[in-house]
């Protein structure tokens, strides 16, 4: 094989080893960085969209705050209290009872004793508010301080309500807080509801507590349509406990996050982490939405068990958590290893013209003085090498020509000898011939 030949293979081989390892190392911190960055993207987006989730919580309770504050509902629940207030301990609670099981046991609608909550002004004010945002609200009903319901949107399974986890809740202790009651499937409305509970005060003392049932998945699934638009990472919304509030193409309450992720979702903190779902790798961020862990300002939870309910809040905390797909994430990089493999396709190419071109200047010397040798071993002393480089090639040459110099002079000398035996032996003869002919 022909020396450039061997160059060009060799210095192709050497190319590609380099483009593999180069594209190799490429990959590889190619992705660590890419999923790092998503990493860090998610995480900002999960905390952002905590924070969106809690600006919309904070807006329900303000328009449930600004339902308590109408006048109309100050009236009647200082009235209501004015009535029971009359009445002793005793009374009051044996009254309280005797209604709650006439309440109870009347399924009339049009009975006047129903009517009478239902119709007032109250009431009137709360059917309003419903038709003024419909879709929002399902039953929007007030109490008294002593958890006597006085007006309501529509029949409610009792009217006593002061026993109510979120009746307690709301008047905590008689200090007042908002309180959120994730109810899960509420039957009385055919959907997910979100009681927001509001507590009404009068000279600093709590005179009622007003609570407005929200059908909440309208303004969940927008969150969710809206991220979705944005970005191709999954957003869902969980309960500390693992089960799904709400996500894409599943319904309410009906699915369950993976249980490795359970532990990270009681911390109640920010955080990332990676985890194989179904035999897929995902890189998942997670974050309470605040205004669910509880505060002096807001409490959140619910009663699994309660009435009309199906699978309440069991005291958890809701959290946003999105995940993106390993494979899908590092997709990205492939569009920069395939460009990297076309520079180095072209690397190699070029690198094998080199090679040939290379070989071809290297292997011309040394084909001459391979001429030259053959040349001066076929006996023609005369050969000279006219290479005049100054590398090794060029030092070859010169000793080349040296040996063909010291090779010439030695076969001269030797001819000269020769030439010079022969005479001697030529006079010696003749020296023989001479002395015979004398004798």
């Amino acid at each position: 094989m022909k020396i450039q030949y061997k160059a060009a293979g060799i210095m192709s081989l050497f190319g590609i080893a380099i483009l593999l390892i180069v594209g190799s190392i490429y990959q590889f911190q190619n992705n660590k960085i890419i999923i790092a960055k998503e990493m860090e993207n998610i995480e900002d987006l999960v905390e952002e969209s905590a924070a969106h989730l809690d600006s919309h919580l904070e807006e329900q309770a303000r328009i449930a705050l600004t339902l308590s504050s109408a006048p109309i509902i100050h009236e009647t629940l200082l009235k209501s209290n004015a009535q029971y207030s009359a009445l002793s301990s005793e009374e009051r609670n044996l009254q309280i009872t005797s209604l709650n099981e006439q309440w109870m046991q009347t399924t009339d609608l049009n009975d006047p004793f129903i009517l009478e909550h239902l119709t007032n002004p109250a009431a009137e004010y709360f059917k309003l508010q419903q038709t003024n945002f419909p879709g929002l609200f399902g039953e929007i009903f007030l109490t008294n301080r002593y958890g006597v319901m006085i007006a309501s949107t529509g029949k409610l399974t009792t009217l006593a309500h002061a026993s109510k986890y979120w009746w307690q809740a709301g008047y905590d202790n008689g200090q007042g807080r908002i309180f959120f009651d994730d109810r899960g499937f509420d039957t009385s409305v055919n959907g997910y509801v979100l009681g927001v509970v509001i507590p009404i005060k009068h000279n600093n003392e709590i005179i009622g507590i007003l609570k407005s049932n929200i059908n909440i998945l309208g303004p969940l699934s927008d969150i969710l349509n809206e991220y979705s638009q944005q970005h191709t990472s999954m957003l869902r919304i969980v309960r500390t406990g693992g089960i799904i509030v709400v996500e894409h193409d599943a319904e309410p309450l009906t699915t369950q996050i993976h249980t490795s992720l359970i532990p990270f979702l009681e911390q109640k903190g920010l955080g990332t982490t990676k985890l194989t779902e179904d035999g897929i790798e995902k890189l998942i961020a997670y974050s309470p939405v605040s205004n669910t862990l509880g505060s002096e300002q807001y409490g959140f939870g619910g009663n699994y068990q309660s009435i009309g309910q199906i699978k309440g809040n069991q005291g958890e905390a809701w959290h946003i958590v999105i995940s993106s797909d390993t494979k899908e994430v590092i997709a990205s990089s492939r569009e920069s290893l395939r460009f990297i493999g076309y520079i180095g396709l072209i690397f190699a190419m070029l690198t094998i013209g080199i090679a040939l071109l290379f070989g071809q200047w290297v292997s011309k010397p040394l084909m001459k003085l391979a001429t030259s040798v053959r040349i001066l071993g076929e006996g023609k002393l005369g050969e000279r090498v006219e290479i005049t480089s100054k590398d090794e090639i060029g030092q070859l040459s010169k000793d080349f020509n040296k040996m063909a110099n010291d090779l010439e002079l030695s076969y001269s000398e030797l001819k000269a000898a020769q030439e010079q035996l022969v005479r001697t032996e030529k006079l010696a003869v003749l020296g023989q011939l001479a002395g015979g002919v004398a004798h």
